[in-house]
């Protein structure tokens, strides 16, 4: 016999029968090599530069200050009442809002609640009280 068929037939003979199945014992497949090496260098950046949960800014804010885009972050608790637009639902439309009760009249009501609205700004800090009246301002 020639050596290509000696090794053709000991590659048949390397297998397992588990359960009444033959299970081969053949070679990883290339890419499937490249693919864990590549995972196995990202998993090792990825634990030297994350940065621990402690690390991360409290209540999820991405930065401190005032800003509008903070504010439309914040609307996200308004639509279940206000609609998704924010142009009124249950509760009344937001848009203009600034401008009847003023910037103090808003942050009053979202720190004590007025009528059905809960107060769902008693637990924010001025900043996001004012990145609120920030972004309600936009709504015209």
């Amino acid at each position: 016999m020639s050596d290509k068929h000696k090794n053709h037939e000991q590659h048949e003979e390397h297998y397992d029968e588990v359960m009444g199945m033959k299970q081969g014992h053949g070679k990883v497949p290339r890419f499937l090599i490249i693919t864990y090496a590549v995972l196995a260098v990202w998993a090792v950046g990825y634990a030297l530069t994350a940065k621990g949960i402690d690390e991360r800014p409290a209540g999820g804010e991405a930065a401190q200050g005032v800003s509008v885009e903070k504010g439309k972050g914040l609307s996200g608790q308004c639509v279940a009442c206000h609609g998704a637009d924010l142009k009124g639902g249950m509760g009344p439309s937001l848009y203009g809002i600034v401008d009847k009760l003023k910037p103090e009249g808003v942050k009053d009501v979202l720190t004590k609640g007025r009528g059905s609205m809960p107060a769902l700004g008693a637990s924010w800090t001025e900043e996001q009280k004012d990145s609120m009246v920030e972004f309600l301002k936009t709504l015209k």
